[in-house]
């Protein structure tokens, strides 16, 4: 006898229900597998597009950046949205969900001069951590807070010294002297000659001024390069591209520390008098980072005056606040007034001598730091070089050998803190320093139209997928290089 079966309503509805929500259950984990493929898809796909940065600023700067043009003249979006959809195809081309990209687009990006420049600064500053350790840092911190502060109050100090006003005034004084003896006026060089003019160092000191200043700090032996750029085309001088959306700006607690590992880099990577850079347009880059012309001839001079005045502040200072010096000024004052038949010139004369005097001192510091010795902020007075009766023979002296000095600061020394002053004040600084990077590499074959506004720090991107049911889905995801470590 056969045995006979039956299944009744309920038992076909709940299988009905049964099939359909394991049906359920498959779809929606295989949307959810094909959203996480999909996520892991598009991260990989903008970490392959970053991995194409641009090895020369890698090897020759230390700086991770996109060039966004590909070794072109503009900047080229598409083509890095179509290296972010081929980065993904390639992915989803082993995915059995069968996901795809429908569409790929930016919706921020950060460019490397955005913010100020600061994606490069910020890589340069890791850089500089990364070469001289946290307990390099804190020292270099700690020096350069007590340097700048005092270099800072040097070059304020040095602006107020007038020293042509004096001159003048004192001019005035002997010319008025002599109308009112003679109904004659003179001249104030012919006023001067009851001294010799030889042995007058306010008339060596006229005539000193009146010379090139890298005559009379750079010997004849030393060569100057004689380099000039076409700076209208700089990165600093022309119109920026800006990226959009992404934008972090300087971090809250940029400040002084970034700025002294800043100007580690700038003194490692780039050249300078000391250390000419053979590559570029310009082989003295930190004075053009400082100055900002055109020459390097005309850069170097301009850090020369800088530090002239610098050092004349301090040696006045040194002298003023010495009673030995201080009397001498004073007696050769007095003479100098006396035979020019004008005592009541005696204070300018006085101040004029320790001007003299100072600046005398100042061309001599330079000289050294020039030639590869140390001069420090403050001296002593065993570190004293002019003395006032070799004041007339100045122009002999500086013809000497330089460089004899071991104490203090080297020339790559000051502009440490030179630098560290400029970046306190403004962004010029971090501009300039990029123009030199680009113009270096526009050197290299193949990279004449490189520009770093061109160049991506960071990129987010939006991809509109359709997934294995054909629902569309939109994923956004970012990423760059990021040097702070967060």
């Amino acid at each position: 006898m056969k045995a006979k079966g039956s299944i009744t309503i309920m038992l076909c509805l709940t299988l009905t229900i049964m099939t359909a929500l394991v049906g359920a259950c498959f779809r929606s984990v295989q949307n959810a597998s094909a959203r996480a493929v999909a996520a892991g898809g598009a991260d990989a796909a903008l970490y392959s597009l970053f991995g194409e940065y641009d090895r020369e600023l890698l090897e020759r700067y230390d700086l991770f950046f996109l060039d966004g043009a590909y070794g072109g003249s503009s900047l080229k979006l598409g083509k890095v949205t179509d290296r972010i959809t081929y980065g993904m195809e390639k992915v989803l081309e082993t995915d059995l969900m069968k996901t795809s990209v429908r569409q790929c687009g930016l919706t921020a990006y950060c460019l490397a001069t955005d913010s100020g420049g600061e994606s490069f600064r910020r890589q340069a500053a890791a850089w500089a951590r990364d070469s001289l350790g946290s307990q390099a840092v804190s020292r270099l911190l700690k020096q350069a807070k007590g340097e700048s502060e005092t270099i800072r109050a040097l070059e304020e100090r040095g602006e107020n010294l007038q020293e042509g006003e004096t001159l003048e005034e004192y001019d005035r004084m002997l010319e008025a002297s002599r109308e009112a003896d003679t109904g004659e006026a003179k001249s104030a060089e012919e006023e001067a000659m009851p001294v010799p003019g030889d042995e007058n160092p306010i008339e060596i000191f006229r005539q000193v001024k009146k010379m090139g200043v890298l005559g009379l700090v750079i010997p004849d032996s030393k060569d100057i390069s004689e380099k000039q750029a076409e700076i209208s085309g700089f990165l600093s001088r022309r119109t920026l591209l800006q990226g959009f959306g992404n934008s972090r700006g300087r971090p809250e607690d940029a400040g002084g520390s970034e700025n002294l590992l800043y100007q580690e880099y700038v003194l490692k990577k780039m050249g300078s008098y000391s250390e000419p850079c053979r590559e570029g347009d310009l082989s003295y880059q930190v004075e053009y980072i400082l100055a900002g012309q055109s020459s390097d001839q005309e850069n170097l001079r301009r850090v020369v005056q800088r530090l002239l005045l610098i050092r004349e502040a301090a040696n006045y200072a040194a002298i003023y606040t010495d009673p030995v010096k201080r009397g001498q000024a004073a007696s050769l004052g007095l003479t100098l007034a006396s035979a020019a038949g004008v005592p009541a010139a005696q204070q300018l004369a006085e101040t004029l001598v320790i001007l003299c005097w100072a600046y005398g001192e100042s061309l001599l510091d330079v000289r050294d730091l020039l030639a590869g010795g140390r001069v420090p902020l403050v001296k002593n007075q065993g570190q004293w070089k002019l003395s006032l009766n070799n004041l007339p023979h100045i122009l002999e002296l500086l013809r000497e050998e330089g460089g004899t000095g071991t104490e203090g600061m080297e020339y790559k020394g000051y502009l440490r803190v030179l630098l560290y002053l400029s970046l306190e004040k403004e962004d010029t600084e971090v501009y300039r320093c990029m123009d030199m990077v680009e113009n270096v590499i526009r050197k290299t074959e193949g990279k004449g139209g490189f520009r770093l506004d061109q160049c991506l720090e960071s990129a987010e991107a939006e991809l509109i997928l359709t997934g294995p049911q054909g629902q569309e889905w939109s994923l956004i995801r970012s990423y760059g290089y990021d040097m702070r470590g967060e």
